[in-house]
């Protein structure tokens, strides 16, 4: 048995022991209250954040392209037209509230710009896949497209791009029949064949045709008697839909075509001359041979003979005239107009013998044109012989017909015709 100090120490050391046991129990309580405290602050800030990070988050958005257009519809029924646009006021409303959500998140719309709505905004576009031959009741289909690399950048989930849409509102339409069309319009001719032009004017009072514009299909300078002249009545859509009818056929094939037909041509054949023109001409023509000194010193030269002068003046006389040949010309019509070129002639060619002071002659010739002969509707002629003038004269006779004939081969018919 210890004795009494002995177990006296004994007790002190047992309660030392316990008194540290005790301690190092507080310790390891108060070092696992804070590691539960901190383990549940961290808990609460990730929390926090994570609560933090999906409210400020971009929402995604999804649409369907087809509510973003709109289709018009024109024309008749049965004969309809479907046209596919943006519907501005839908898209409007779709950026202002995709804008106004970008706008209170402050993290995923850092990189978004003003500039990238309007840019999705023009990206957009829209087609449908039957366009013409509508009647009401019918459906047909409108494919969207848009910038999707834009629109994903947008939180924009595009779910449908195509749409259905219901043909309506197309009005029954009236007929207007191609002879209809041509009734009000009046075809004038003015000139003398083959030098006619041609007017047109419009006068229906047709809610349709009297807005229609009338054209000659392939216009020429002038037109001759007999030919074909073809116009066409010119009108739109938009102006059949306004007036609330339609034409049987469209605008390219409203055709009708007019034959020519003048009071007055010019003759274009020497069988068409006035019977006994010719002799009256060449009669008429030698009237025109009273002042020699005009070709007289040409001509005396072009035979190697001295001029004589007096009084410093040419003393050429003519004497007697003599029908040598005539031809007649006619105008190719696809020269007819032109300057320069009358319609017809008629060429007279004489022989005349020429004279000066000392008694020398020599035979020159010369040519009298008659130009413009016309036949009248009433089978009568106009022509003026009163005035005729000499065209050219020379010593040599090839010259003369060259000048007055057969230079103009290129631009006229060409007939030799005998008084």
């Amino acid at each position: 048995m210890p004795s009494g100090p002995m177990r006296q120490s004994l007790r002190k050391l047992m309660g030392s022991n316990k008194a540290r046991k005790k301690h190092r129990v507080g310790v390891v309580r108060r070092r696992r209250r804070r590691i539960i405290i901190l383990i549940f602050a961290l808990l609460f800030v990730l929390c926090t954040l994570i609560v933090m990070i999906a409210a400020a988050s971009l929402p995604v958005t999804t649409v369907s392209l087809s509510d973003l257009s709109r289709v018009e519809f024109s024309g008749f029924n049965s004969d309809g037209f479907a046209t596919a646009f943006t519907d501005d006021a839908a898209v409007d409303e779709l950026l202002s509230r995709v804008k106004k959500d970008h706008e209170k998140s402050w993290l995923d719309a850092a990189d978004i710009e003003d500039a990238d709505y309007a840019k999705f905004r023009q990206s957009l576009s829209f087609s449908v896949t039957r366009s013409t031959g509508l009647s009401n009741g019918d459906t047909i289909n409108v494919v969207g497209r848009c910038d999707e690399k834009l629109a994903k950048k947008l939180k924009l989930d595009i779910k449908d791009s195509t749409g259905t849409f219901t043909v309506e509102g197309l009005a029954d339409a009236k007929t207007v029949t191609l002879d209809e069309v041509f009734e009000g319009l009046e075809v004038s001719y003015e000139g003398i064949s083959p030098g006619i032009t041609v007017s047109l004017q419009n006068t229906s009072r047709h809610p349709l045709i009297g807005k229609m514009t009338f054209v000659l299909e392939d216009p020429k300078r002038s037109y001759a008697n007999g030919d074909t002249l073809s116009v066409r009545a010119q009108f739109t859509e938009e102006m059949c839909m306004e007036s609330g009818f339609s034409v049987e056929v469209p605008s390219e094939q409203c055709v009708r075509e007019y034959v020519v037909a003048a009071d007055s041509e010019y003759v274009r054949s020497a069988a068409n001359l006035p019977k006994g023109f010719v002799k009256e001409a060449v009669e008429a023509g030698k009237r025109a041979f009273n002042d020699a000194n005009e070709y007289g010193v040409r001509i005396f030269c072009e035979a190697n003979l001295v001029p004589v002068y007096v009084d410093s003046k040419a003393t050429f006389t003519y004497g007697k005239i003599n029908y040598v040949s005539s031809y007649f010309k006619s105008v190719f019509p696809e020269k007819a107009g032109e300057l320069g070129l009358a319609y017809n002639d008629l060429d007279i060619i004489y022989d005349v013998r020429i004279s000066q002071a000392d008694g020398v002659s020599t035979t020159a010739y010369a040519a009298v044109r008659f130009s413009d002969i016309i036949k009248n509707g009433d089978g009568s002629y106009t022509y003026d012989l009163s005035s005729p003038q000499i065209l050219s004269a020379s010593y040599f006779s090839e010259r003369v017909k060259k000048n007055v004939v057969d230079s103009y081969m290129n631009s006229y018919d060409v007939e030799r015709v005998s008084p």
